[in-house]
């Protein structure tokens, strides 16, 4: 009888144990007001690897398409990684920038920003660079303007100190017309994207002259 009683106890007990681990749960949670929202993240550059369909240039239209573009270029000319190599490899023919750019400017920026950035470099600090406005070309002018902002952190490794912020201006001369490039065979341009060349470098866009401002 004792031992029958003794068990109907502990079965009381047991029970009366979860019942407050349930409740006291209960409890935590709500205390904590824990909500789930879900985001989408886009795993890399690539179209298959993103949701939904990507947006073609006529959808989105030749301003917000050219604007895309423009803030590319921007991004090539100013950035900076603590790479030596990255610059080297940024200063050769057949870089993005150089397929962006007229001649003269991408020869000016040899010459002057792509020097700055190796300085950078060689010293471990990191850039970056956006644009910063809606670019807009004022009446009767043949120059867009384009607003920047630069974010350089000159220490590496270094996360208590505050990146050095920039901001300047550009007047460019930009040619730019819906569609991919004629100049080019179109099965060249599919070996190039095949073989991972960046998709801005193939429609007809090219920045013919920049006024620093």
């Amino acid at each position: 009888m004792k031992k029958l009683v003794a068990f109907l106890a502990g079965l009381l007990l047991l029970g009366m144990t979860g019942m407050g681990i349930y409740f006291a749960g209960g409890i935590f949670d709500a205390g904590r007001n824990n909500n789930v929202f879900p985001f989408f993240f886009q795993p890399n550059s690539l179209s298959t690897q993103r949701p939904g369909v990507p947006q073609t240039p006529e959808y989105m239209g030749d301003a917000q398409f050219m604007d895309l573009l423009v803030r590319k270029f921007i991004t090539e000319y100013f950035y900076a990684a603590p790479d030596v190599e990255n610059i080297a490899q940024r200063t050769k023919p057949g870089s993005i920038l150089y397929r962006m750019s007229s001649t003269p400017v991408f020869d000016e920026w040899v010459v002057n920003e792509a020097k700055n950035i190796l300085e950078l470099a060689q010293n471990k600090a990191m850039r970056t660079a956006h644009v910063i406005d809606s670019i807009f070309k004022p009446n009767g002018s043949q120059y867009w303007v384009v607003n920047y902002e630069l974010k350089t952190w000159e220490r590496p490794n270094d996360f208590n100190v505050t990146p050095t912020i920039t901001r300047g201006t550009m007047y460019m001369d930009i040619h730019y017309e819906m569609g991919m490039r004629t100049d080019v065979d179109i099965e060249t341009l599919h070996e190039y994207l095949e073989d991972g060349g960046d998709p801005a470098a193939i429609f007809n866009f090219s920045i013919v002259q920049i006024i620093q401002g």
